[in-house]
């Protein structure tokens, strides 16, 4: 995995923090996966997404313990009962996962919730009746303005800033995504006001093929 600088309030999409983050801080760090299992130690037979799954949480590591100024090995990861990734140590900190293809995320955050979603941007959305099940009805009318490739890369777009904020809260799926109507603010990224206050999402280009969302929650864990 390559590795860049990445400001500790979290501006820029990168690969680990540049020191320890700040009280309301966060980053989203970036990693390139060897999908070649034995590359991770995974053993011949298992699944690539199983090397996907230890990359990623490999990557965890690493991004926390630059956020909090630790050592890696003092990191200790868990799951909650929805498969959430749960920081054990160092307190104080939340933490979220994504990856897709050969590409890892991670979001670490001190101090307020995190999630992030990457997908590609030319992942196809247009199967019948995708829009309609996850889509708010102001959505769906802006979706039918548009030419079906523009119409796609906004699909993208809002299911990735829909499936990063329910990840931050810990639910994914099992959210009603056609009840969130994420707004864009010049200058701001984007809002899920008045559904909800306090939360401020973002999506970024990465590598060309990809998008990359982050929802940041209120201060306060």
């Amino acid at each position: 995995m390559g590795e860049a600088d990445v400001p500790g309030e979290g501006t820029a999409v990168g690969a680990l923090p540049a020191g320890p983050l700040p009280p309301g801080g966060h980053a989203v760090c970036l990693g390139r996966l060897d999908v070649r299992p034995r590359a991770l130690g995974v053993p011949a037979g298992e699944t690539v997404g199983r090397a996907r799954s230890l990359g990623s949480r490999r990557l965890l590591r690493q991004a926390v313990a630059a956020a909090a100024a630790t050592s890696p090995h003092r990191v200790v990861l868990d799951r909650d009962g929805h498969g959430r990734p749960v920081l054990r140590a160092p307190s104080g900190l939340d933490v979220s996962i994504s990856h897709t293809a050969d590409v890892l995320v991670v979001g670490v955050a001190h101090g307020r919730r995190i999630g992030v979603d990457v997908e590609a941007r030319d992942r196809p959305l247009l199967a019948p009746g995708f829009a309609e099940r996850f889509c708010h009805p102001e959505e769906l009318a802006e979706l039918r303005e548009l030419p079906p490739a523009e119409r796609n890369a906004l699909l993208v777009r809002l299911w990735t800033l829909k499936e990063a904020y329910t990840k931050a809260l810990g639910v994914g799926l099992a959210h009603d995504f056609a009840r969130l109507r994420p707004r864009p603010v010049p200058g701001d990224g984007w809002w899920l006001e008045p559904s909800a206050p306090g939360w401020r999402l973002r999506c970024d280009p990465v590598m060309d093929r990809f998008v990359v969302a982050r929802a940041l929650g209120p201060d306060g864990l």
